[in-house]
């Protein structure tokens, strides 16, 4: 039994959407890795889900090949400064503003987060402050969900930073071409 042919068009339906989504994006990724290891290319894939949640693939890291494309990227503009002397000046300060208001808003929202830790802490369940061999089973379940929870909402943060600061670069450059 073969595959049958999808019409390329959005999907409508919103979970049959995050379904064909999360495949995609596993094969997707699938073939970023086959084509690093193929050809030895370094490559990086940032997908935002159509509930805006980012999703990040590099190899050998997003980090690294983000780096590396900027690295390039400026010694090009550097090349085309000494072309036309002055002509992108304007638009390097532009990205510089955005970058140092990306970065503020970075500290503001750290700030956010460190002071939503300390309510979370000042104001914790009085039965989670006894030791944990003292919980029963359905306290310890009730625990570790909200563990859970939590890292589900740091892990979802934090790849919302890595996204915005691999976009940032990338808008940067962007930016620096026009």
């Amino acid at each position: 039994m073969g595959r049958k042919k999808i019409k390329m068009e959005m999907v409508q339906d919103m979970n049959t959407r995050q379904v064909t989504f999360s495949k995609r994006r596993t094969g997707l990724f699938k073939k970023a890795s086959e084509l690093a290891t193929l050809c030895n290319a370094e490559l990086g894939i940032v997908v935002f889900s159509p509930g805006g949640k980012p999703y990040s693939y590099g190899k050998p890291n997003l980090d690294a090949v983000t780096e590396r494309f900027m690295r390039e990227c400026e010694e090009e503009e550097e090349e085309e400064e000494e072309e036309e002397r002055g002509k992108s000046r304007p638009k390097m300060k532009k990205v510089n503003e955005r970058l140092d208001c990306l970065k503020r808003e970075i500290e503001a929202e750290k700030k956010r987060g460190e002071e939503r830790q300390a309510k979370l802490e000042s104001a914790g369940d009085e039965r989670f402050e006894k030791p944990i061999e003292k919980l029963t089973i359905d306290e310890l379940k009730e625990y570790m969900d909200k563990l859970e929870a939590v890292h589900g909402r740091i892990q979802g943060q934090a790849n919302k930073m890595q996204a915005s600061s691999c976009l940032v670069f990338l808008s940067g450059d962007k930016a620096s071409v026009e």
